[in-house]
């Protein structure tokens, strides 16, 4: 999909708000004051409440046996050491769609709870989401979590403020009854039965002033839509012509099935006056923009539109007070020499590479033998990206090739390994175990890109939101897949995961773009949508 802009103005415009979208963006604070110190915009309050705030009034999770308990959320965990009915069983009370539910995971001694979490306060996703599930921890046998649910709380700790490694450590730790608050999307509803409105409108051109439309045509199908109305110019004053519009004719010349290089040519070779002849959708429009805690986000459901999580972290305390997000710090690359015995073996263990258990990765070093030749240099350390090793390529080898690699060059009497030096490490004699934070700051030489290919469902929703952009109050990031939505597209086809980077639709890049800018490609890809994805491993708890 490429895009078009018929104007002596840049590509840059703004949108004239009205007093009520105004008013929406005011900051309010919760009025439960008592147990809640959030500050939000107001039209997120409502959605607060219902969903978020720690005064809000719940039920015991144990209600079903006769416990009467109902009170501020906040009270909820330190209800239950005290339930009566804490000892017995109440059966499994299911995670609810589009609702926040607190379960008791049970976990025998040691047993890890088996998932890989995403996310964090000092990311563009903000909240911690679960990005896997694996089969033999405490959750698969537990049976009523899956990849897109957001952790809130865990044992009353609230993961909402946490950073990335802090809601990491808090879900290591072992408890033999894991509480859990959950907030799971909810799927689309049905798609409405569409309509198209046919329209006729006449624009009068005035010199001087320009019509500023912005045409787009799509690759999966025919014609020429409105892409936006660049700002103060004659079509935006006019507000009859909307986005996402498809032209049908110009000037009395059929263009439905035309290229926007065919639909600028009539609209510049007219000189008075453009008679726009289009189709409107006129089913019910789904909001673009859903905001989270930075302020971004969008999910794609109608339209490419859709609901977004119901439960978003909102701070407004000032940038001096946000962490800094670890996404920013990219790993450096250093050469390495070392001197070693011919018969001598490197000494390190590794893992990793193309098509290793936890997806596309490069090589890393996960143990050092400290009387090893690469031990006693003591200039590589656990954590650290093994690029090549004499000259010898290592990027984007399987596991199994990077072995027999290294073993062949190992035979040499010096060694001259060129690496990344990892920011991430860790301490003591156990294998070190990268982090979802560790693997997104890999420079992009590491990166492999992978195709997938979604169709839109019957109720127009891919199945996924998104967050990130060169305007994130983060930084200049990239397009982050924020969740994916049970039983939609996405989450059907299986491939694309919380967490991972969106690189283009439709051939069309979303590298270095603003969040809107990202909405608006995927809200007009039509047909079969394929995104480039790079997908790193989440953290495992």
């Amino acid at each position: 999909m490429t895009s078009s802009s018929y104007s002596a103005e840049d590509n840059h415009f703004s949108v004239l708000l009205s007093p009520s979208r105004l008013l929406d963006k005011l900051l309010v604070v919760c009025p439960n004051v008592d147990y809640c110190e959030e500050v939000l915009t107001r039209c997120e309050l409502e959605a607060h409440l219902l969903h978020r705030c720690r005064g809000a009034v719940t039920r015991c999770i144990k209600s079903s046996l006769g416990c009467t308990f109902q009170g501020p959320r906040s009270a909820l965990q330190s209800h239950l050491w005290e339930c009566p009915y804490r000892d017995q069983n109440a059966g499994k009370n299911p995670v609810t769609e589009g609702e926040v539910s607190t379960i008791e995971v049970q976990r025998q001694e040691g047993e890890s709870l088996g998932i890989s979490v995403v996310g964090g306060c000092d990311t563009p996703l903000v909240c911690t989401v679960i990005q896997e599930v694996f089969p033999d921890g405490a959750v698969a046998h537990d049976g009523r979590l899956m990849a897109g649910d957001q952790i809130l709380e865990v044992n009353g700790e609230d993961l909402t403020q946490a950073t990335h490694h802090q809601a990491g450590a808090i879900l290591a730790q072992f408890f033999p009854v894991c509480r859990l608050t959950i907030y799971r999307e909810r799927a689309e509803e049905n798609r409405p039965i569409e309509k198209e409105e046919i329209l006729k409108i006449t624009l009068c051109k005035h010199k001087g002033r320009q019509l500023g439309i912005k045409l787009v045509g799509k690759r999966n199908g025919p014609g020429v839509y409105i892409l936006t109305l660049i700002h103060g110019s004659l079509a935006e004053m006019d507000g009859r012509l909307k986005m996402d519009d498809r032209v049908l004719e110009i000037n009395g010349q059929d263009v439905s099935y035309g290229t926007q290089e065919q639909a600028a040519a009539l609209i510049v070779a007219s000189p008075t006056r453009v008679q726009f002849v289009i189709a409107r959708r006129s089913r019910p429009q789904t909001p673009d923009i859903i905001r989270s805690a930075t302020g971004e986000g969008s999910c794609f459901g109608n339209e490419g539109g859709g609901g977004s999580s119901k439960y978003s972290v909102f701070t407004h305390s000032g940038d001096q007070d946000k962490p800094v997000s670890p996404l920013c710090f990219i790993c450096q690359e250093k050469i390495v020499t070392i001197h070693k015995e011919a018969s001598e073996s490197l000494g390190v263990s590794i893992a990793g590479g193309l098509g290793s258990q936890r997806g596309d990765t490069p090589i890393y070093i996960t143990n050092i033998n400290p009387v090893g030749c690469v031990g006693r240099t003591n200039v590589l350390k656990k954590g650290d990206v093994l690029l090549s090793i004499n000259s010898n390529n290592l990027l984007h080898l399987s596991h199994p090739d990077s072995v027999k690699q290294i073993r062949k060059s190992s035979e040499a009497k010096v060694l001259a390994l060129r690496v990344y030096d990892a920011r991430e490490i860790s301490q003591g004699e156990h294998n070190f175990v990268p982090s979802w934070i560790y693997w997104l700051q890999m420079p992009t030489a590491c990166r492999i890109v992978k195709t997938i290919t979604l169709l839109r469902s019957p109720t127009g929703s891919l199945g996924f939101s998104i967050v990130g952009g060169m305007d994130c109050s983060h930084g200049n990031l990239p397009i982050f897949v924020k969740s994916v939505v049970p039983d939609t597209p996405a989450a059907k086809d299986g491939r694309l995961k919380c967490g991972d980077i969106l690189l283009s639709v439709n051939d069309q890049s979303l590298r270095s773009v603003a969040h809107s800018a990202a909405v608006a490609v995927l809200k007009l890809a039509d047909g079969a949508i394929t995104l480039s994805v790079v997908s790193w491993p989440g953290t495992v708890v």
